[in-house]
């Protein structure tokens, strides 16, 4: 009996391990996931600062066009202004470098001309324009990340800006992934005997491991031998944190991690109701949860986005743990099974104002390249049969949408 994909989900989440925490360097942070507030401990920017390279001046004196004013000084980035700008007056200034003492306001430099030691303001300027005010950024106090965000590169370069260096993250799960079956050779293989296929699998898991950001363990891949593998699985579980496997989970009478593992009343092999990827293996060895996904490689990308990827992200303690699903419209015809939650693969453009979405090709569960062409999965609910070229559809992103080269910019 099929179960359904939320409900598959469901079970998943609730039970996984939450992570314990540790101190880092902020460096080190990257894809991290916070397990405590990170507060600013001052201001950003801690004082008044030019937004322009110009000249600091009271607003009082540029409310005419034509204003001639007397150069004090000059104030680079870095620096401070020795003395107070008053009437009349004004102070070279570099974008970044604080406003002197007296001045509101920042002339632009193209808006200006130098004689000797005067300019001329050739524009009328409002009163406090091109100035940043110290706290424009953060304020003293505020708590800019909250336990749960995901470090991005931004995240990092904000860390850095109030000198929160040692941030206080989840520790990151320690995953050991397999792929299993005789007929799988090194992707260096140069000639295949027959019956034979370069395993596509374990490279790929290991770049969607690598983005998610935890540790891994490549066990490499294990023959359809049940010892090897109970051997394997073994060392697994002692080692990782968790255990994701490829292949073997199916009806077969040569899926030997089924056999293997129906030995071990930890582990629950599913049929969930989504295509592709209906057969799943869910459960713990020895205490570590444990992922069989299906063999195809399609299925396999699919099921790591609905499975193990958010648990991962629940280990650690994440607040947002899925994809982003934005509404779109089928470009063309899809056609799906109403038993099952269907992922389409499909690419994306933008027509009407709207996100059209049509299929990459086949959608079999072994079509690797049609799922490299994709930009998101059009997710087509349980009950419905089809949809109808122009009809709402979700979109699952799972990729950046690239849309402009340089004839766009």
């Amino acid at each position: 009996m099929m179960r359904p994909l939320e409900d598959v989900r469901s079970h998943v989440l609730s039970s996984v391990p939450r992570l314990g925490s540790e101190e880092i360097d902020y460096r080190d942070g990257l894809w991290r996931v916070l397990a405590e507030p990170v507060t600013a401990p001052e201001d950003v920017p801690p004082f008044h600062n030019s937004a322009m390279d110009g000249f600091a001046v009271l607003g009082d004196d540029v409310r005419e066009a034509g204003a001639v004013l007397a150069i004090l000084e000059d104030v680079p980035a870095g620096f401070v202004a020795s003395g107070e700008v008053g009437p009349g007056e004004a102070i070279r200034i570099m974008t970044g470098a604080p406003m002197p003492p007296g001045a509101d306001t920042v002339v632009r430099v193209e808006d200006t001309t130098v004689e000797d030691d005067t300019v001329t303001v050739a524009v009328v300027v409002g009163q406090g324009l091109h100035v940043r005010p110290a706290g424009g950024d953060v304020h003293s106090g505020q708590t800019v990340f909250q336990a749960g965000d995901r470090l991005s590169p931004m995240h990092i370069g904000v860390l850095a800006t109030i000198g929160a260096v040692t941030p206080v993250v989840s520790k990151r799960p320690k995953v050991g992934f397999m792929s299993t079956g005789d007929e799988l050779q090194p992707a260096a293989t140069r000639d295949l005997a027959p019956g034979q296929i370069r395993d596509s699998n374990r490279p790929m898991l290991a770049a969607i491991l690598a983005e998610v950001g935890v540790e891994m363990v490549d066990y490499g891949t294990v023959p359809d031998d049940a010892d090897a593998l109970r051997a394997t699985l073994g060392q697994a579980a002692v080692e990782t944190d968790v255990i994701v496997t490829t292949g073997g989970v199916s009806m077969g009478d040569y899926d030997v991690t089924k056999l293997v593992l129906r030995e071990d009343t930890g582990v629950e092999f599913l049929s969930v109701a989504m295509k592709p990827g209906k057969p799943f293996a869910f459960g713990s060895l020895g205490g570590t949860p444990f992922f069989g996904l299906p063999g195809n490689p399609v299925s396999v990308t699919v099921s790591f986005e609905q499975f193990v990827r958010p648990a991962l992200l629940a280990m650690q303690g994440a607040s947002r743990l899925f994809r982003p699903q934005v509404q779109g419209v089928a470009g063309e015809r899809f056609e799906t099974d109403p038993a099952k939650t269907v992922f389409v693969r499909v690419q994306l453009s933008e027509e009407d104002g709207a996100l059209a979405a049509r299929s990459t090709g086949s959608q079999a569960s072994n079509v690797l390249s049609g799922a490299a062409a994709a930009d998101a999965f059009a997710v087509v609910p349980r009950g419905v049969a089809d949809v109808e070229p122009g009809k709402p559809v979700t979109l699952e992103l799972f990729r950046a949408l690239e849309t402009r080269g340089l004839e766009g910019v």
